[in-house]
């Protein structure tokens, strides 16, 4: 194993932090997996699994069993993991700008698509290498007024060049669900059947600029630009994974997690090993076919269903209660479909998300993800 330490620059005098970098394997090797956690920074279950994972790559490498590059960020977000009010962690916004820090992310396309024309060929591999080539010079050329634009430059130029990236989240209570372009359908099922996944919410296009659409949404956009002349591959394929909810965080589980992992990294030919895939493939649903449902009114929250649990269109599945008044309200699907993730807390004010059901069909627009 080789660690990196990057150093991101202070916005106040004094102070700085660093983003560490794991790596395995020769630097240059095929396939190239990069995986973090912790990009909010109040989410564990990710880092916990990662630190497991690192464990199972540590034994493999002695035995030459890494035959890619594995990249490992356990702690994608340094900023948010310092920042707590009123003994709480934050770690989803940044407090400065408030912005969180999972959405604007560089277009790469924009950035690196210049020139291109000229260099293109007939040759699909080439065309691959020669954008990844291009990915890379604009992100060493891009410049940060921020540390918090620094952070997201530096994960990116971790990863831009990756074949296969990983960014592990959770929500506040959920199922195993991921996050996928439409671009790798066969590399979103694997990555399904390998982690058990319940649910996968597909979009090109999910609105705020995510982590894993700057690695996406790049080669679709060049495809459509440059498509039509040259064979233009879809050169990354990367997902969010949400590890069920907030509080399933247990070694139990992490180390469960991390040999799912192992065996995704087999698969994909990262490492060398047992690479059957134990889970069935789940639905693979529009992600602008899952609404969210708000609360009816302020007061207190309680479940009438799990998270996973498959609903019919109008069926109640929670109820807020006004402690003033005593009124009880219910809370209806607004699809028929999978409740895959609920708010934690069981107070709410009203007008506030309280959940998200996945259906079939499409009935939303515009940004798709609740920021």
């Amino acid at each position: 194993m080789r660690t990196q330490t990057i150093p991101l620059p202070g916005d106040s005098p004094g102070t700085a932090r660093t983003i560490t970098a794991h790596r395995w394997g020769d630097p240059g090797a095929r396939p190239k997996v990069y995986l973090q956690a912790a990009l909010h920074a109040d989410e564990m279950p990710g880092v916990l699994a990662l630190i497991h994972l690192m464990d199972l790559l540590d034994a493999a490498e002695p035995e030459g069993r890494i035959l890619g590059e594995v990249v490992v960020v356990p702690l994608a977000n340094p900023i948010g993991l310092s920042q707590w009010i009123a003994h709480k962690p934050q770690g989803r916004q940044e407090l400065t700008s408030l912005q969180n820090t999972n959405r604007g992310f560089p277009d790469l396309a924009a950035l690196a698509g210049v020139g291109l024309e000229s260099v293109l060929t007939s040759d699909e591999g080439q065309n691959l290498a020669l954008i990844r080539a291009a990915l890379g010079r604009a992100l060493a050329g891009a410049e940060a007024r921020t540390e918090l634009a620094a952070q997201r430059l530096a994960l990116l130029r971790l990863s831009h060049d990756a074949d296969h990236v990983l960014d592990l989240h959770c929500d506040h209570l959920a199922v195993v669900h991921l996050y996928a372009s439409p671009l790798r359908p066969a590399d979103t099922s694997l990555l399904c059947r390998c982690i058990g996944a319940e649910l996968a919410l597909i979009s090109e296009v999910s609105g705020g600029h995510a982590f894993d659409e700057a690695h996406t949404a790049p080669w679709a956009a060049l495809r459509r630009r440059f498509g039509a002349l040259y064979p233009i591959p879809a050169g990354c394929f990367a997902s969010t994974v949400e590890l069920r909810g907030q509080a399933d965080v247990d070694d139990a589980t992490a180390a469960a997690d991390a040999a799912n992992l192992m065996t995704w990294l087999c698969a994909v030919g990262a490492v060398d090993g047992p690479a059957s895939p134990r889970y069935p493939d789940p639905p693979h649903l529009p992600l602008s076919g899952a609404p969210e449902v708000f609360a009816p009114q302020g007061g207190v929250v309680t479940w009438a269903v799990p998270p996973g649990a498959a609903v019919v269109q109008g069926q109640t599945i929670a109820h807020v209660t006004d402690p003033v008044t005593r009124l009880r309200l219910p809370v209806t699907a607004p699809v028929a479909g999978v409740m895959f993730r609920a708010e934690l807390w069981p107070a709410c004010l009203r007008g506030q998300g309280l959940a998200h059901v996945a259906g079939t069909l499409p009935v939303c627009q515009g940004d798709l993800l609740s920021d």
